[in-house]
């Protein structure tokens, strides 16, 4: 996250007192100074240049088809085993038989849902349910992993598409290509096709989500509507990186002079509908109450480095002063003054604070088989730690500097003998081991790079070294080998989803479809390793989203790659509205896949084959069920400058009867545009307008 993307919190600036703001530029972050265009600043457009960095790929244009590079959101495994596989004899609780899964006689569950017994992943917020039956996993997101041993085992050998076995995927195919009956991608050569046979993978409701929405526009929480869209809201960034669950405060590094702030600023429980209950002790707390009261789940970031704030900075004489110029100098001289050490370094790693947290968090809210906080984040962006934090960084990783070795032993302090990378998978596997005893049916992200390639090393996107590491034998594959290696052992998976942020960024939305691109690494790695682990893309966003009306369309086109691609969860960085409460154009981008019809329609559940010969005109297809569906949503994603007529869509293995459309032109919000033309299995007589999208939802 950019200091562009914080700079207009008025909540940071009343809590700390900046009257002069840091205009401060990372290494590698070139283009993320204090600019007025942050995703939070006036009008709510991301910044220009974003997170890339000066002259990066999203600059001021904006745009998404253009750009180079190899970021793709191409494939993922989906996961789809349910964790917890087949299920102890009584499982958790005394209540009716388990029909799901393979024992569980005394499970509260049915068919994989949201009950205790036994002790793994059950089935899908979606309506399937995973092949590891009942347990503790319950009600899970599509394709998600519980906490189990995984019954079921991924099949992904040979296969680039299509279904995994599991209920999870073995990736996607890129627009001009669709899934064959071999489960190898097929290039489509003519027209429009939409094959009801082809790709039958569930579409995860966690790539609908947003970061800290409710928060960001309008006089009081709840204006922001975007929350109403959404299925998933993030407690995530880097002001969550340090933050204190029992103090409540968080601290949005060297963007704020590293001062701390109290955890209000970040999430004001005291305003949100309904009240807050009294039990609730701090700003997390409101905010996965508030998540609850909106039906939506909740991604919770846990930070790992061992440092968390103990002091807001505005009520410390010693450094209020320095920390109130916003001069990032500030930093140094606070350095760990007004923080605590509380899992006592590597050597004796304690993870017994952060466990207490999610202790707490189910103790109010229940584990998240019984509809508690469903997601897990291990910390934010590692790959950026050293620069994001100069306070606490030297008293970690001594002497603390930015692209210092990342790969031989630390000489000093609590760290040393281990290499910072050695650290960081230490602490994954401990803090993620920490959260799955405490809920074993919850589900973890790990790793967490600020870009793609932080997944091949934690110094190759700021600092363009490697190390031991390469693409073909990355940081990645070895944590996954971890996590493999301690499922074997304890018959628990307890990494269950690779996590980096803003693919998109790399090489713009067009790149996402590249043929090199990092998520068909991320899926090679994961079927080498450990398959049935899944894909999340916790941040991302589109830049210009508060002006530009193209946005929309490269939005939804995210959106529908997310889903064909099996991702498990993707969070938008931060929410969908600008500061007056207007909608930006990706909200309407949104809308045609959560509210097309302003009465709640949704675009479906199970992501089906659909291919385009046209450059810039993109398919996606979903149905209501995988094996017998009665309805089928078809949507069209121009993100060309050019309109696209005269176009026919084939569509195979469905007989529709009629067939409605709605459309967002050139970034409006979505409007009903009458019925189309079906004969003989092709929908035609169809206009696509420039930067806009359609949606054919037809029924048998």
């Amino acid at each position: 996250m950019t200091p562009s993307q914080l700079v207009s919190r008025s909540g940071f600036l009343a809590g700390i007192g900046v009257l002069t703001l840091l205009a401060c530029s990372a290494a590698g972050r070139g283009g993320g100074s204090l600019s007025s265009g942050g995703a939070r600043g006036t009008g709510g457009a991301t910044g220009s240049g974003g997170k890339v960095g000066a002259g990066g790929p999203l600059g001021s244009g904006g745009t998404l088809a253009t750009g180079t590079g190899g970021t793709t959101a191409t494939t993922n495994t989906g996961g789809g085993p349910g964790t917890g596989g087949a299920t102890g004899s009584g499982g958790g609780s005394a209540g009716a038989s388990s029909t799901g899964g393979t024992s569980g006689t005394g499970g509260k569950t049915s068919a994989g849902g949201a009950g205790s017994g036994g002790g793994g992943g059950g089935g899908s917020s979606s309506g399937t349910t995973n092949a590891g039956g009942t347990g503790g996993g319950g009600t899970t997101s599509s394709g998600g992993t519980g906490g189990g041993s995984s019954a079921c085992q991924p099949d992904c050998a040979g296969k680039t598409c299509g279904n995994d076995g599991c209920d999870g995927t073995c990736g996607g195919c890129p627009p001009s290509q669709l899934c064959g009956t071999d489960n190898t991608c097929k290039a489509q050569t003519t027209g429009v096709v939409v094959d009801l046979k082809s790709q039958l993978t569930p579409i995860s409701p966690g790539v609908y989500g947003l970061t800290l929405a409710s928060d960001d526009s309008g006089p009081a929480l709840g204006s922001d509507d975007s929350i109403k869209l959404a299925a998933l809201n993030r407690w995530g960034g880097d002001e969550t990186e340090s933050y204190n669950w029992k103090a409540d405060i968080f601290n949005p590094a060297r963007w704020w002079a590293c001062s701390n702030v109290s955890g209000t600023q970040m999430f004001d429980a005291s305003a949100s509908t309904p009240a807050t209950p009294a039990n609730l002790t701090n700003s997390a707390d409101g905010f996965v109450n508030w998540n609850k009261t909106q039906n939506v789940d909740t991604l919770m970031t846990i930070p790992i480095t061992g440092w968390v704030g103990n002091k807001i900075t505005s009520q410390d004489s010693a450094n209020s002063a320095c920390a109130s110029s916003g001069d990032v100098n500030c930093c140094t001289s606070i350095g760990t003054s007004e923080s605590v050490l509380v899992d006592k370094g590597s050597k004796n790693l304690d993870t017994s604070y952060m466990a207490d947290w999610v202790t707490h968090l189910t103790g109010l809210f229940g584990t998240s088989a019984s509809g508690g906080i469903r997601y897990y984040q291990l910390d934010n962006e590692p790959d950026y730690w050293l620069d994001l934090r100069p306070d606490v960084m030297p008293a970690l990783y001594p002497p603390g500097k930015s692209c210092q070795d990342f790969y031989t032993a630390i000489a000093s302090g609590d760290e040393a003998g281990v290499s910072i990378t050695d650290d960081f998978m230490n602490r994954t596997m401990a803090y993620a081991t920490a959260i799955k005893k405490v809920d074993p049916s919850s589900r973890v992200l790990f790793l967490s790079a600020m870009k793609p390639k932080g997944l091949i090393s934690l110094s190759s996107e700021m600092c363009g070294v490697s190390g031991p590491y390469s693409m073909d034998s990355s940081l990645a594959s070895a944590l996954l080998k971890k996590g493999a290696q301690y499922e074997a052992s304890n018959h628990q998976r307890i990494l269950d989803c690779l996590d980096s942020h803003y693919p998109n960024q790399e090489s713009g939305t067009s790149g996402i479809w590249d043929t090199n691109n990092p998520f068909s690494h991320q899926q090679a790695w994961i079927n080498s390793s450990y398959p049935g682990t899944g894909i999340c893309v916790s941040e991302y966003t589109v830049a210009n989203d508060g002006s530009d009306t193209a946005t929309a369309s490269q939005e939804a086109d995210l959106l529908g790659g997310f889903g064909a691609m099996g991702v498990r969860v993707a969070s938008y960085f931060r929410t969908l509205n600008n500061k007056d409460g207007s909608h930006k154009p990706v909200y309407n981008g949104w809308a045609m896949f959560r509210n097309y019809d302003g009465a709640g329609g949704k675009f479906g559940n199970f992501s089906v084959g659909a291919a385009s010969s046209y450059s810039s005109l993109h398919a996606y297809a979903s149905t209501d069920s995988a094996s017998a569906p009665t309805k089928l949503w078809i949507m069209l994603v121009n993100v060309g400058s050019a309109a696209q007529s005269n176009l026919s869509v084939a569509v195979n293995n469905f007989t529709a009867s009629t067939v409605k459309v709605f459309q967002s032109i050139g970034g409006a919000a979505p409007a009903a545009a009458g019925n189309a033309a079906v004969t003989n299995g092709t929908i035609g007589g169809i206009s696509v307008g420039a930067n806009s999208v359609m949606l054919l939802v037809a029924q048998k």
